[in-house]
């Protein structure tokens, strides 16, 4: 029999740390998140107190929310959870980065549930001993977008920018996606190689993806004698490209040679200003008429499933590791049919 629950309404703040305060209890599941550092993460945020609200009402289990800072931040958030004297029930974890690989490999030893949401981190006792890998269909991300650059008429001889977001498994498994697509269209790994210029990292933001986009855009790499695509991670990123785009900082030449040979620019997450120039009811950027705007699900109330997915096991269900929610495409034709995330105000 479980004891009876001690209902528990927790504030996190912006981006700063959730202090621990009392010892975590046997029934807490803890819902381990980085602070609010761009648009999707803030609203992981977001919707994971709203989680553990419904969590504490529902009174089966208690829920806190604990949002790092940084990889060392959230690695001490984890050791003092181990240490705390009561044990937990078990962690929804979205690891900051792969510098979590041994702080997870901690809880696993600990034999204490646990599930990564989102990035994932992989090794021989984290692959045995995890509830479940919940995450958007990352692969699915770049699979969809390579088959509509393709529809859209993508070519060998072409030039993909692709803009990644992090280190970690979430491009590389989108970039694997968007690979596949081509090869399944008969691309070699010589036709792709050619073709698809990765830039650095942006780190999800979209000050960075500016800075990276207008650094590309001045150099000689930007070749406006082809025809050019461009493969964002991130709708934030994209929201920086488009912000350049209908900014003064480039040359006025270059942009008019770069719009004509611009084919498509393609996001993902569903972030609501991206949805905005979609609907053409952005507040200072119009929708393209020239080329493709599109943007590929990766809705971060998806961390409530994750929970949802810890309950269920807690409870006795058997849940498949390997938990994919899958991704939809999203343009100008059906935009009206999704909600996006974070807080943009509309024109009329």
């Amino acid at each position: 029999m479980k004891f009876s629950k001690i209902l528990t309404t927790l504030a996190v703040a912006g981006a700063m740390t959730m202090a621990l305060g009392s010892a975590a209890m046997a029934d807490e599941i803890a819902i381990m998140v980085p602070s609010a550092d761009h648009g999707w993460t803030g609203a992981v945020l977001t919707y994971a107190q709203e989680k553990a609200e419904e969590i504490n009402a529902e009174g089966e289990y208690t829920a806190k929310v604990y949002a790092a800072t940084d990889v060392d931040n959230q690695i001490q958030q984890v050791d003092d959870l181990l240490a705390a004297p009561d044990g937990i029930a078990g962690i929804v974890i979205l690891p900051y980065d792969n510098g979590l690989q041994s702080t997870l490999e901690k809880i696993a030893v600990a034999d204490i549930p646990f599930v990564q949401f989102d990035r994932v981190i992989n090794s021989d006792i984290l692959d045995e001993k995890v509830v479940a890998n919940v995450k958007g269909d990352n692969e699915g991300i770049g699979l969809e977008t390579a088959k509509r650059l393709l529809e859209d008429g993508l070519d060998k001889a072409d030039y993909v920018y692709e803009m990644i977001g992090d280190n970690s498994s979430v491009p590389e498994l989108r970039s694997k996606g968007f690979r596949d697509g081509l090869k399944e269209a008969g691309w070699t790994d010589d036709d792709i190689n050619a073709a698809v210029v990765k830039s650095a990292a942006t780190g999800w933001s979209r000050d960075t993806g500016k800075e990276l986009f207008e650094s590309w855009f001045s150099s000689s790499q930007c070749d406006t004698s082809k025809k050019l695509w461009l493969f964002t991670h991130d709708d934030e990123i994209t929201m920086g490209v488009l912000e350049s785009l209908n900014g003064a900082a480039l040359d006025e030449t270059k942009k008019a040679e770069f719009l004509e040979q611009l084919q498509a620019l393609a996001g993902s997450s569903g972030l609501a200003e991206i949805y905005a120039v979609l609907k053409d009811k952005h507040q200072t950027i119009a929708r393209p008429e020239t080329y493709d705007l599109f943007s590929v699900t990766y809705d971060p109330a998806m961390i409530k499933e994750a929970v949802d997915v810890m309950v269920r096991s807690l409870n006795g269900e058997e849940i498949e590791k390997d938990y994919i929610i899958p991704v939809s495409v999203v343009d100008a034709s059906n935009v009206d049919e999704f909600q996006g995330f974070g807080n943009y105000e509309e024109k009329e």
